[in-house]
C-alpha cells in the first residue's frame, strides 16, 4: 500500500510556517530599526549643515557692519568674543544649552594668517576638522587683494542603536560633523 507523499511531510512540517514568519517579522524589524537610526543621525546633520551655514554668514556680515577693511586688511580675523557669541546663537539654533554647543570658527586672512577658537565641548569630543589653510584657494582675488575665508565647524554626539554592531561593541554613539566655509567681503 502507498503512501500518500504529501500527507507524510505535511505532518513534519507543522508550526514551520510561524518559525519562519517570526523570522521574516525580527528581519523586518531589524530593517526597520536600522533605517529609523540612519535617518535621525541625517536629520541631525542636515540641522547642523544648516546652522553652520547660517553662522558662517554672520561671520562674514559681521565684517561689512564692523569696521572691517579688507583692502587695508583691519578686523578681519576671528575673535575669541565672536566665539562667545557664535556659541550664543548655535544654542539656540540647536536649542542645547550653551555649554553643550561643540564648535569652531576659523578665519584665513591674506592667504596666510589663521585664526581659529573652539569651545571646550568641541575640544572634550575630539572633532577633528583639517585645516583651513587647505581651502586657500577657494579664497577670492581681485586686483591682487585677497579676501578672507570664514569657517564654522559644529559637532554632535549623537545615541546610535546600531554602532555597537559595528565596532566591536565599545560605544553606542556616534560624531556628527559640519562644516560651512565662506569667503569674506
Amino acid at each position: 500500500m502507498r503512501r500518500n507523499p504529501g500527507a507524510f511531510y505535511g505532518n513534519r512540517q507543522q508550526g514551520s510556517f510561524t518559525v519562519e514568519l517570526l523570522f521574516i517579522l525580527v528581519a523586518l524589524w531589524g530593517v526597520y530599526l536600522f533605517g529609523a537610526d540612519l535617518s535621525h543621525q541625517l536629520l541631525a546633520r542636515a540641522k547642523l549643515d544648516r546652522s553652520s551655514f547660517a553662522l558662517v554668514n554672520v561671520i562674514k556680515e559681521r565684517t561689512r557692519y564692523f569696521e572691517a577693511d579688507v583692502l587695508a586688511g583691519q578686523n578681519l580675523s576671528v575673535t575669541n568674543s565672536e566665539l562667545q557669541d557664535m556659541t550664543k546663537v548655535a544654542s539656540r539654533m540647536l536649542n542645547t544649552p550653551v555649554d553643550n554647543v561643540a564648535i569652531k570658527i576659523e578665519s584665513l586672512t591674506n592667504n596666510s594668517n589663521v585664526a581659529e577658537f573652539s569651545s571646550s565641548k568641541f575640544r572634550s569630543l575630539n572633532c577633528q576638522t583639517d585645516s583651513i589653510i587647505d581651502h586657500a584657494d577657494l579664497a577670492p582675488v581681485d586686483k591682487g587683494v585677497v579676501y578672507p575665508l570664514y569657517r564654522v565647524s559644529l559637532c554632535e554626539e549623537e545615541s546610535s542603536w546600531f554602532k555597537p554592531f559595528f565596532n566591536d561593541g565599545t560605544s553606542t554613539t556616534v560624531k556628527i560633523a559640519s562644516s560651512s566655509i565662506m569667503p569674506g567681503r
